[in-house]
């Protein structure tokens, strides 16, 4: 390979790094952007509810009590909702560090369910019993599991289910499973370069099939004894 190849690789790594961050950061706004609305249109609700009690008619407590249950309920998702961006973006500090997985893979599956649910599709996981903590790159486990997750989305049927779990492989090794219905292999390119990133990770990944099931297997080092 030569210096290009190598250079043109890199790039083509870097691209896809921004195209990650800026479709979950996209998702995010969106949803946030639903929410402010839901607050909006409430807000306004109570407004007019003001506006009727000025010139008379009576305020019904049940429904100002809906409305108050709704812009909290509203309020709560936004700030969850913020709490998980930052903590992605924090992802990105340090190429490595020590991070719990389970904490992790939590975050991303409840930033991209959106993504599932616009398709109609089921995303479940299934964490480890024990806490894993390893130390590796955060970004770019997340990254993986959203591009195979994606791929996956790309092709899934309405009412599909993907399940992904976590557990620990060996004694330095984590093991992240993707399981869906087979529908198609995924090009050989994306496999590329799923296997580049996780490499980088010096960790693996395999892609197989079980009747009507197809598999990804990532394995990733640095799980602490």
């Amino acid at each position: 390979m030569t210096p290009d190849d190598n250079n043109g690789r890199s790039q083509k790594l870097k691209n896809g790094d921004l195209a990650f961050f800026g479709a979950l950061t996209a998702s995010v706004s969106h949803e946030l952007n639903n929410i402010i609305s839901i607050i909006d249109q409430s807000a306004g609700l109570l407004t007019d509810l003001l506006a009727g009690a000025q010139s008379g008619r009576p305020l019904s407590p049940e429904q100002l009590e809906r409305i108050a249950d709704r812009i909290k309920y509203q309020t709560g998702r936004g700030v969850d909702f913020i709490r998980r961006l930052n903590a992605f973006a924090h992802s990105t500090d340090e190429p490595v560090r020590e991070f719990e997985l389970n904490q992790l893979v939590e975050n991303l599956a409840a930033l991209t369910v959106r993504f599932a649910s616009l398709k109609g599709v089921n995303l479940k996981v299934t964490y480890s019993d024990q806490p894993l903590n390893i130390i590796t790159s955060p970004f770019l486990i997340q990254q993986v599991l959203y591009l195979i997750i994606k791929n996956i989305l790309d092709r899934a049927l309405k009412n599909d289910d993907i399940a992904l779990s976590i557990e620990r492989h060996d004694r330095t090794h984590a093991r992240l499973v993707v399981t869906s219905m087979a529908r198609g292999e995924p090009e050989p390119q994306k496999a590329a370069e799923w296997k580049a990133l996780v490499g980088i990770m010096k960790g693996e990944v395999f892609i197989s099939t079980q009747g009507e099931k197809i598999i990804f297997e990532i394995l990733v080092p640095g799980v602490r004894t």
